[in-house]
């Protein structure tokens, strides 16, 4: 007789779990969206060198940014665009340089005839640093599809190992936004097993999916680390205030015992 009241309970607090992680996955992705350097720093910290597989990132567009110069750098690039817009080099940096403006959806249209194989690449900016850039691009206007599709040709190809730390990352990013969490969990764990540089943006990534899936201890403990290895990064501080008030919220705490 005890039994239904029983169910009844369990399936009234399984669905609230799920409701509330459910905000919580809605939070954590407006936390993902408005953090800048989700897809990696431009240099290695920890050597001062470009890394391989941050190539994209290692640019003097990333250098600009980085130095607070990003409005300064974008007329200069755009007059460089303006007179040869053929230049891999230039529309990549002017690419990121709009980008990180918020104007994502003119850096696709620049990036596309390079990643789509139209123009010619670089030596210094190979044709898969500039399908990643444009990958990038597409997942802040919403064209997850085709983010994935571009992701994939590099993902897919041994040729380009250098670049599939950058690759998975982004494409984690995708998946996340999608509610794809499990296998965006995956992929961050593959980009941060092959990343060499900072590997903080990946690891704040992969602890936002944590959360997102109500591992909260799992994703403090992720963050901790990532504000140890990067103490500057304000985002990383701030995540951890968030995911730990989600924490407190979602996890029900044991009723307190006055029994002696």
């Amino acid at each position: 007789m005890t039994k239904a009241p029983l169910q009844q309970t369990t399936r009234r607090h399984s669905a609230a779990r799920f409701i509330s992680l459910s905000v919580v996955a809605f939070l954590l992705a407006g936390c993902a969206s408005q953090n800048d350097t989700q897809v990696g720093d431009p240099l290695d910290s920890l050597q001062g060198q470009r890394a391989a597989t941050e190539r994209r990132l290692a640019t003097a567009a990333a250098d600009a940014i980085q130095a607070g110069k990003t409005q300064e750098a974008l007329v200069s690039y755009e007059k460089l665009y303006q007179r040869d817009n053929r230049n891999a080099d230039v529309a990549v940096n002017y690419a990121q340089l709009l980008r990180r403006s918020g104007k994502a959806d003119q850096a696709a249209k620049i990036l596309a005839p390079f990643a789509e194989g139209k123009r010619k690449d670089s030596s210094r900016t190979p044709r898969a640093m500039l399908k990643n850039e444009y990958a990038a691009a597409l997942i802040e206007t919403g064209k997850f599809d085709r983010a994935q599709t571009m992701l994939e040709s590099v993902l897919s190809d041994p040729a380009l190992a250098d670049f599939h730390p950058d690759a998975s990352n982004l494409s984690g990013i995708a998946l996340d936004a999608q509610g794809q969490h499990k296998a965006a969990e995956k992929l961050f764990r593959q980009a941060l097993d092959g990343w060499k540089g900072d590997p903080t943006s990946v690891m704040n990534n992969l602890a936002l999916n944590l959360a997102s899936q109500g591992m909260f201890d799992e994703a403090l403990t992720t963050l901790r680390r990532a504000q140890i290895m990067a103490p500057e990064k304000s985002e990383i501080a701030r995540n951890i205030e968030i995911v730990s008030g989600l924490r407190d919220v979602v996890v029900p705490k044991a009723p307190v015992s006055l029994k002696k």
